[in-house]
Order: C-alpha cells, then sequence, then structure tokens
C-alpha cells in the first residue's frame, strides 16, 4: 500500500529519465564510461539487508540523481534509509580509486579549488568543535576519507599533529605536496601515527560498506575520551541543503541518517552525543558504554517527510509552512546571534 502511495506522492522519484544534476563534460564522458563498466560486469552488485538486520523496507526511489539504477530502501524497523542492491566492497574500492571523483567533482586530480574548499570547510569544523569539546586536549586530528586533505590545514596551523587517509590515491597527491601526511587506505592506515584525539568524518560514514564494523575500527585508534566529528547530508535538512530532492539520492551513499538514527548507530560502537543538528553536524565522545537496543519509530515522520519535501519543491512558499520550527529558529539565532542561543539552551533546555 504504501510503495503505491510513494509511486503516486513521490511520482518524479520513479519515472525521470535523465541526470537530475548539472553535469559537466566531463562528468557526462565518466558517468557514460562507469554504465559501460557496469554493463561489461567489471562491477558486481549485492543485496543487503538494513544495519538493524530487517531485509525489507518501503522503496523510496529507484533512481539517484545521476539517473543510475539506484533503489533506495527506508526500514521501518529503524528509520535507516539504504542503498540495495549496491556496488560489493571490492567494486567499491574500484569505483573510488578509479571513477568516483571524475563524476562527483569532475576532475580525477584535486583542483586547486577543491583544496582551497577543504580547507576553508577545515575552519568551520574547527569551529563547530572548539567550542564544544576540550581543545586543549585536541593534540593529534585523524581526517578519515580526506580527499585532498585540505580539511586538517586549519587543525595544523593551530600546532595540531594532522593525519589523513582516503581510498582514493589521486586527490592524496594534493594534500602531500602541502606538507601534509596522507595515506591511501582506511583508518588502520593511520594506527602507526598514535591515538587520535579528535577523528573527522565529513560526508564520508554515508559510503561505509559496514559502518558499525568501521566505526568501532576508529574507536580503536582513538585516546579515551576522545572526540568523532560526524557530518552527513541530513534527511530532515533535504529542504534547506539540495531544495529538489532528486538531488540528494547518489549511488556513492549506501545509508540515510537522521540525528536520532546516526546516533543510535554511533551508540553501538561506544560514543555519545554531544551536540548535534538536522543538517547533521554532530560531536560524539567515546566512552565505555555500548546501547544495543532501539526506540526508533521515526520512519512515518521520515516518509511524510518526503512527502512535503516533494510538495514544496513544486510549490516554494509552502516551505515556511512545512518547516516552522526551521524558520523560527532560524530568525531567532539571526536576531539574537548563536552564542545568545546556545548559552540560553545549555542553561534552560540542558542541550
Amino acid at each position: 500500500m504504501i510503495n503505491t502511495l510513494n509511486k503516486i506522492l513521490l511520482r518524479r522519484f520513479f519515472t525521470f529519465d535523465h541526470p537530475q544534476a548539472k553535469l559537466s563534460e566531463t562528468q557526462k564522458q565518466s558517468l557514460s564510461e562507469f554504465k559501460r563498466k557496469v554493463q561489461q560486469g567489471k562491477y558486481n552488485f549485492e543485496n543487503v539487508p538494513c544495519l538493524c538486520g530487517d531485509p525489507g523496507g518501503v522503496l523510496i526511489t529507484e533512481r539517484d540523481r545521476y539517473c543510475l539504477p539506484v533503489k533506495t530502501l527506508l526500514c521501518t524497523s529503524c528509520g535507516t534509509l539504504r542503498t540495495s542492491p549496491r556496488l560489493d566492497e571490492p567494486s567499491l574500492s574500484t569505483f573510488y580509486e578509479q571513477d568516483y571523483r571524475s563524476i562527483y567533482v569532475g576532475s580525477p586530480q584535486a583542483p586547486d579549488e577543491f583544496f582551497e574548499q577543504q580547507e576553508t570547510h577545515g575552519v568551520s569544523i574547527r569551529d563547530f568543535v572548539w567550542k564544544i569539546s576540550e581543545p586543549e586536549k585536541i593534540i593529534t586530528v585523524f581526517d578519515v576519507g580526506c580527499g585532498a586533505g585540505g580539511t586538517l590545514i586549519p587543525f595544523r596551523n593551530l600546532g595540531c599533529k594532522v593525519f589523513g587517509c582516503d581510498l582514493g590515491s589521486q586527490y592524496l597527491y594534493r594534500g602531500i605536496s602541502s606538507g601534509l601526511t596522507l595515506e591511501h587506505g582506511d583508518i588502520e592506515s593511520l594506527y602507526k601515527y598514535g591515538k587520535a584525539d579528535l577523528v573527522i568524518l565529513s560526508h564520508v560514514l554515508e559510503h561505509f560498506p559496514k559502518p558499525l564494523e568501521t566505526l568501532k575500527k576508529i574507536s580503536q585508534g582513538m585516546s579515551d575520551g576522545g572526540y568523532l566529528y560526524v557530518e552527513v547530508p541530513g534527511i530532515f535538512n533535504i529542504h534547506h541543503a539540495y531544495k529538489d530532492p532528486l538531488l540528494y539520492f547518489q549511488n556513492a551513499h549506501l545509508y540515510h541518517f537522521t540525528l536520532s538514527t546516526l546516533t543510535f548507530l554511533l551508540q553501538q560502537a561506544g560514543f555519545e552525543l554531544i551536540k548535534g543538528n538536522d543538517s547533521i553536524q554532530a560531536l560524539y565522545k567515546k566512552t565505555d558504554k555500548v546501547v544495543l537496543s532501539s526506540h526508533l519509530g521515526e520512519w512515518h515522520s521520515i516518509l511524510i517527510y518526503f512527502y512535503f519535501a516533494e510538495i514544496s519543491h513544486h510549490f516554494p512558499f509552502l516551505r515556511i509552512i512545512q518547516y516552522p520550527r526551521y524558520y523560527f529558529s532560524k530568525t531567532i539565532r539571526l536576531l539574537l546571534g548563536d552564542f545568545a542561543v546556545d548559552a540560553f539552551k545549555r542553561k534552560f533546555l540542558k542541550f
């Protein structure tokens, strides 16, 4: 019944027949090359259950923003969205090494502009973490899935020891040429540099085929009480970040989260939430406490949100009606400032 309703209310999600993202000629050629490899059997796909083990789910879309055949399922047990079928792990490694950057960025090598954008983003990450952590305890910083490594520059400028890793080797050369220590591989390639006081996962967690297993490996590479910064595209922020919800779906994104479903995943790996938002930017702290049970029941809210996100794409003036909490919050912060609002919440709301 719900899948039928989705194909009515989310009709575009199932019927569009061309890429929704604006692509350069390089990106178009790279996308065609990837499709050719798929047709030739150079990439293999696998069906996967949800992270909670539920094999079912509500079908949200059958395509991604590049019009690739990508099915996204919403788990009715825990509220996590997943891609299934998806590239298996050997194929994912090949994809990130050979095709990912050319399709998503438009260049197999890291342009200077990309590195500069990473550096700017690193400043925002540093500011977010520094406000709510104990920065004097952050000596060593790891960036997992670092791309060109530019995000580490603001931390290096503060005197931190910084190290990064990524599965795509070509972009690493740009950061290495700027004096950064970057490794081709996953978190385990950074173990030799000691324990991290802060690990950055900026738009990386959604790419992990086994996120819980990887988070446990990350925990092993962290100091006791260390911090984990996680940034992923928040489901409840699609209307703001993407405007058109079709731009949200990407074949490289294997899982999709709200702050609640993300936090439940992190709790299973032994992390507790310090602060987060719907965007999602969140800071967690490594603890000895592991939470294994979930009482999440927000899959209905997620499904309804997609309906409203699609409606507001066609009728933008409805956004202020559909998302009053978001716009009220933005107005108050504009008038009073972030510091005053955050101080009030800490004192009176215990956030």
